[in-house]
């Protein structure tokens, strides 16, 4: 994704100035913060702490009389000591049997159980040990000399920072604790229109096992909804944009110790590091279109409650001490106190940063959060060569990796910074999380797209899309440390970013006008729609990116060296008249429906609009640093060109409701492609519902006949009526709406069963192309009678179809049946005017790519004609009948010309099912 690099102060202190800078690549990853409270019991529980000093804590008072019990400490607090506080992982309960260390080369130093078979590997190094840093850093701005904290004895190959030379002043083992959560996410219910899960809003992750201060795990990552105003957590939702490392081909989200650390909830001064506000958030993109979170409650120091032994001596990164203002917080009523003990109404960490200044301020932040990130990447092999793409973290407290609904990294606890990695290699060549489990039970996803064409045999199958989901929980108030690295080549475009075009579907209805549908994952901003339809602004809002084959003056295609049809790729300007929406279809994004006129550079209207295959995106308005930016190798000198001259004539940003513009263009294999199907519907076109009808008792006869002669005494399900096969000829208007119009003049059958020019007949008659139905030519009588021997039903198709039609007396009595299936080869020869067979060579299309033009147009009419007799032959008596008839297209892909273009297409499986009564009354021939 191209974003442009701001500088942006609305997001420290409220006000809107920025500088574009150029474009910067990123990666966008979705996230859902929830913040809590620090009184939440599965906060501030100072573990590590406890397992040595759980009666200081508890019986602690401080100098001004301030008694902990009576803050957060109490007694159910202590009570929780065995179960929950002492099985968190750390260097004071590991002798006890809690948790696990993990070695110098960032893998576990034993087995973890919970993870996949193929990702249990086995550290033989030393414990990772972490730690400050024992040579300072000189910031080049300030010149102030500031401690660093980083790994010890970390490989270069482990993610985070790693003290120079491993000097460290001191440093502890890096230990985590296992078995926190299920091995496997839950996807409770699929929404959209395709089946699909909701990969933000209806994912569950769920805890094993009581460990490590998890009382209330299932609160962790879910909405929970206010008693009586009271909240226990509040909802924001936003991105986490990962911006491009200039050094190397990785993205790198680093917030740490020596940073000043992670604090997503709040506006940060970047100079003096002090808290300016909450930070701003977009209330369009909320679950109730409102900003809310706590304000900030906790302190960036370490402050436990009690007469901690180093309190007096401890500093922050820039060296300031913080002993002050830790016992003022602990006077206010210490690190789980929201209100603090003067009656004030604030928190005890609000009335200690107030009362010391400067100092303070650097130090309030809004800890106290859990945060869910997405994101959906596509696999390609080829993507994995020379090195394999990862997404590595290193982080303190929980963090858990899980892709495709499988857990891969399982860092849980507070812990100190804690490395894991994600190749995403390894996981393709193992099928990961495309197992039909030993008790038959499929992993969570083993049946979503995700494992299309997957096998254990050859891993998962390339360019496919696969989901990424991380969970990370800040539990302690010393800080919040995460670093993400990743190499992923091609991630989905995000729910809350900027906006980006996804599934485009031009249909054709019965009235033969396209309506073009589009699925984004924002909606769009109000504005922008406005701008998009104003005809003052006559903008090409969109673009779109067409390859056509190279035509000589003799209208022929150009051959190329290759001796195959030159191509060339046009870029043209889509300038939309009418949007429509969004309507929220769920996973499957925001649908609008839009309508306009595609224009080439001079101007000139293309008839037949979109097309199957063409790909769009949106415009971007013009600017130099884009311009200079370039292609970045993504197009030819002549696309970029191209695209450049429509960019010019972009008068406004599209942007999404979030306020985020479209700030580059993608490249062009990531633009949205469009498909194009002929018709949404089964259209049935039934005859005039006359009940007087020519003779057929001679033709009853032979059908008669045929049944005796057969095994069952009955007629075969596939001769109780005449199947007609019509291609519809290229007439210059929509091929499906011509059929419809004409149905009548082209479906009569002559006086011995003559059938249109070009038609293919299947029914009795066999061995002819023609039907045993007729017309004896007399004059019809609406309603009453017709010069039809045989009731009779038409739909124009582009597909393939199996036709059922049952028939029962006026009683429910079972008369007759009739079921056929034209196969895709019976279907594209009946469209070249051949019956069954080897199937003959359609049209080369160059516009339609790899896909031959059959007949003139690619549609056909079929017409059924069914025979008035039962199932054994005999006529039909006098009397009202009932007709049960489904017709089932089957999913094709083909070539299609729809009047005035040709086009590739794709049409789904359809199904419709009608009951149609007529009557029928013998009548003699004369």
């Amino acid at each position: 994704m191209k974003l442009t690099k701001w500088i942006t102060l609305s997001a420290l202190f409220g006000f809107s100035v920025s500088f574009a800078q150029g474009a910067k690549d990123v990666r966008i990853l979705d996230i859902v913060i929830r913040d809590f409270q620090p009184n939440h019991p599965d906060f501030e529980n100072f573990s590590e702490e406890a397992v040595k000093h759980l009666d200081n804590i508890y019986n602690y008072r401080t100098g001004t009389g301030t008694l902990m019990q009576l803050n957060g400490y109490d007694l159910s607090w202590y009570n929780n000591a065995a179960k929950y506080h002492y099985s968190c992982g750390n260097m004071n309960t590991i002798a006890l049997g809690a948790g696990a260390a993990i070695g110098a080369d960032g893998l576990p130093m034993k087995p973890n159980y919970a993870l996949p078979l193929y990702l249990q590997q086995v550290s033989t190094k030393d414990t990772l040990r972490y730690g400050e840093c024992g040579d300072k850093y000189k910031d080049p701005k300030t010149q102030v000399e500031l401690t660093q904290r980083g790994y010890k004895n970390a490989q270069n190959d482990v993610s985070g920072y790693k003290c120079p030379n491993g000097n460290t002043m001191w440093a502890n083992p890096v230990i985590y604790t296992p078995g926190m959560v299920a091995p496997y996410l839950q996807f409770p219910k699929m929404t959209g229109g395709e089946g699909k899960y909701d990969m933000l809003n209806d994912v569950v992750i769920v805890k094993a096992n009581d460990l490590c201060d998890n009382q209330y795990f299932e609160q962790w990552f879910a909405d929970v909804p206010p008693v009586n105003g009271l909240y226990v957590n509040k909802r924001v939702n936003t991105t986490m944009d990962i911006p491009k490392d200039d050094n190397s081909n990785y993205f790198i989200y680093d917030y740490n110790y020596n940073n000043g650390g992670y604090s997503p909830l709040d506006s940060i001064n970047p100079d003096t590091r002090e808290w300016v506000m909450n930070k701003p958030c977009n209330p369009k993109i909320q679950p109730n279109q409102v900003c809310d979170q706590f304000d900030p409650q906790t302190l960036s120091i370490f402050c436990p409650p009690y007469d901690y032994e180093w309190r007096d001596k401890q500093a922050d990164y820039r060296g300031n001490n913080t002993y002050k203002l830790c016992t003022d917080w602990l006077n206010y009523g210490g690190p789980r106190n929201v209100s603090a003990i003067d009656g004030s109404g604030y928190s005890a960490a609000w009335q200690a940063a107030v009362y010391n200044g400067s100092l303070g301020k650097q130090h309030l932040r809004n800890y106290a959060f859990t945060m869910m990130g997405y994101a959906s990447f596509k696999y390609k092999q080829s993507n994995q060569s020379p090195m394999h793409e990862v997404f590595e973290f290193a982080g303190d407290d929980d963090m858990w990796i899980f892709v495709d609904g499988v857990l891969v990294v399982d860092l849980g606890g507070t812990h100190l910074s804690a490395p894991g990695k994600v190749d995403i290699e390894v996981l393709a060549k193992n099928n990961h999380g495309c197992h039909i489990l030993a008790d038959g039970t499929p992993e969570p996803l083993a049946n979503y797209s995700n494992c299309a064409g997957a096998s254990d045999a050859k891993g998962w199958a390339d360019d496919t899309w696969h989901h990424l989901h991380f969970f990370y929980a800040d539990r302690q108030s010393d800080g919040s440390n995460i670093y993400i690295r990743t190499s992923l080549a091609e991630l989905a475009p995000s729910r809350y970013g900027q906006p980006s075009v996804g599934n485009v579907i031009v249909k054709v209805g019965e009235d033969g006008v396209p309506k073009n549908s589009m699925f984004m994952n924002v909606p769009l901003a109000d504005s922008t729609v406005a701008n998009m339809v104003n005809p003052i602004n006559n903008a090409p809002s969109m673009l779109v990116m067409r390859d056509e084959v190279v035509l000589g003056l003799d209208g022929k295609p150009l051959k190329n060296s290759q001796g195959t049809d030159s191509m060339v790729t046009n870029v043209y300007g889509y300038y939309v008249s009418k949007m429509e929406g969004p309507v929220d279809k769920g996973a499957d994004g925001q649908l609008y429906q839009f309508s306009g006129t595609l224009t080439d550079a001079t101007g000139r209207v293309l008839e037949g609009g979109l097309l199957g295959n063409d790909r769009i995106a949106f415009n971007v308005k013009w600017s130099q640093g884009l311009e200079d930016d370039g292609n970045g190798g993504n197009y030819t000198a002549d696309e970029w060109k191209q695209i450049m001259f429509w960019s010019k004539l972009m008068p406004f940003n599209v942007a999404a409701s979030s306020g985020k513009n479209v700030e580059g263009f993608d490249e062009k294999d990531k633009w949205a492609k469009i498909s194009y199907t002929a018709v949404a519907v089964v259209t049935v076109i039934p005859d005039d519902p006359a009940y007087d009808r020519p003779d057929f008792t001679n033709e009853a006869q032979k059908l008669s006949n045929l049944a005796e002669a057969s095994d069952d005494g009955t007629l075969p399900t596939d001769m109780t009526a005449d199947l007609v096969l019509t291609p519809i000829p290229a007439t210059g208007i929509d091929p499906m709406k011509w059929a419809k119009d004409n149905a009548e003049t082209i479906t009569v059958s002559g006086p011995q069963g003559e059938v249109a020019a070009g038609s293919v007949v299947y029914g009795a008659s066999q061995g002819t192309n023609s039907t045993l139905c007729y017309s004896n030519g007399s004059k019809k009588v609406p309603g009453k009678k017709s010069n039809e021997s045989c009731t009779q039903w038409s739909f124009p198709t582009t597909q393939p179809f199996h036709v059922n039609i049952r028939v029962f007396d006026h009683l429910g009595h079972f008369v007759n049946q009739y079921t056929k299936r034209v196969t895709g080869d019976d279907f594209k020869n009946a469209l070249m005017g051949q019956r069954a067979g080897s199937v003959v060579a359609g049209k080369t299309e160059p516009k339609c790519n790899d896909l031959p033009l059959y007949g003139e147009t690619g549609a056909l009419l079929a017409t059924i004609k069914m025979y008035p007799v039962t199932d054994k032959g005999r006529l039909l008596a006098t009397g009202p009948y009932v007709y049960q008839m489904t017709v089932v297209l089957e999913q094709f892909d083909y070539c299609y010309s729809n009047g005035s273009s040709t086009t590739p297409a794709t049409m789904p499986f359809q199904r419709t099912t009608e009951t149609i009564r007529r009557g029928y009354r013998r009548t003699v021939r004369k």
